[in-house]
């Protein structure tokens, strides 16, 4: 049946996604808590659990925000339904499911990946641990990414990115707010060396530094780094980028011509408006309005998915 291996399909990809952000955000965390408290808006862990949009349920559990609370929380906790293990248990159960529908090397790769995170579970974690962590996360996501590229170019496979550049799209919009949330508070600050700083090590968490530099030339500001992030085409983790690719695997779809209507119906007004805007706009709008704005959208485009395909 169509609809139930689909929705498999664009959850495990969605899983894995997040999986890898959920490691980003704890890696630019990390990075940004080696520098000198800057007092900004709010300490960067909080930026962190705000950003990954898990701080109400990590303060049910938790009274402080600690850095070591909060590592433990994103990366094991099982109460947490985005943290990096769950992520990858959840989609492990999935591909379980739907395993015929994809290949024997994609399986192995997330089914390599559950085993291994279950060890790091069972031994003792120390912060000290954390970059290694989150780097064997991206190696891990990034592996199964490279088993589904041979994968017949058929509904599944669409879903399968469709899931992935949904995810994606909210997860670099959310990774952007990491750096509204540890914003200075004072106007003379913006654009300052701290603040380039703090640009850079995003940069960084998203191994996009040198391909920022390739396209700008070297020259690190905000804004040139929000337009990078926002608008620049040729970033896999731009906000253009994952909205064009979202149209691209919908259209493709062969299953529903009418229901693919209908969701770029609703999608094709964001994909315009991200086309056409220009990145000075988007900084006198309010960054943190823009990306707010643009997470919602792209929840609604989800909502939208499940109720035309999985309902």
């Amino acid at each position: 049946m169509l609809s139930r291996t689909a929705e498999y399909l664009y959850w495990i990809s969605r899983y894995m996604e997040r999986a890898e952000t959920t490691a980003r955000l704890l890696d630019v965390g990390y990075r940004l808590s080696l520098f000198p408290s800057t007092k900004g808006y709010n300490n960067e862990w909080e930026s962190v659990l705000a950003s990954s949009g898990a701080i109400d349920k990590y303060k049910i559990k938790y009274d402080q925000i600690i850095q070591k609370h909060v590592e433990d929380f994103l990366f094991f906790d099982e109460d947490n339904p985005s943290s990096v293990y769950n992520c990858i248990l959840n989609a492990r159960n999935n591909a379980l499911v739907v395993r015929t529908s994809f290949t024997p090397d994609s399986w192995l790769a997330i089914n390599k990946a559950y085993q291994e995170i279950l060890k790091f579970k069972n031994n003792k974690y120390v912060s000290s641990d954390l970059p290694n962590l989150t780097e064997w996360t991206i190696e891990q996501v990034n592996l199964f990414r490279g088993t589904i590229s041979s994968l017949l170019r058929n509904d599944g496979y669409n879903f399968l990115f469709l899931g992935l550049f949904v995810e994606r799209a909210d997860n670099s919009a959310r990774l952007l707010d990491v750096k509204y949330f540890v914003l200075l508070p004072k106007p003379e600050y913006i654009g300052g060396n701290i603040d380039n700083m703090q640009w850079s090590i995003l940069l960084r968490s998203l191994s996009s530094f040198r391909a920022f530099r390739w396209a700008y030339n070297g020259e690190i500001t905000a804004t040139k780094i929000a337009d990078f992030l926002i608008l620049n085409d040729n970033c896999p983790r731009s906000l253009s980028f994952c909205i064009q690719n979202i149209v691209s695997h919908l259209i493709n779809l062969k299953c529903s011509p009418p229901k693919v209507e209908k969701i770029y119906n609703s999608l094709k007004d964001l994909n315009a408006t991200i086309q056409q805007e220009k990145i000075e706009n988007i900084v006198e709008y309010g960054l943190h309005e823009f990306v707010s704005k643009f997470i919602t959208k792209i929840s609604s485009v989800d909502a939208d998915i499940h109720r035309e395909f999985f309902n």
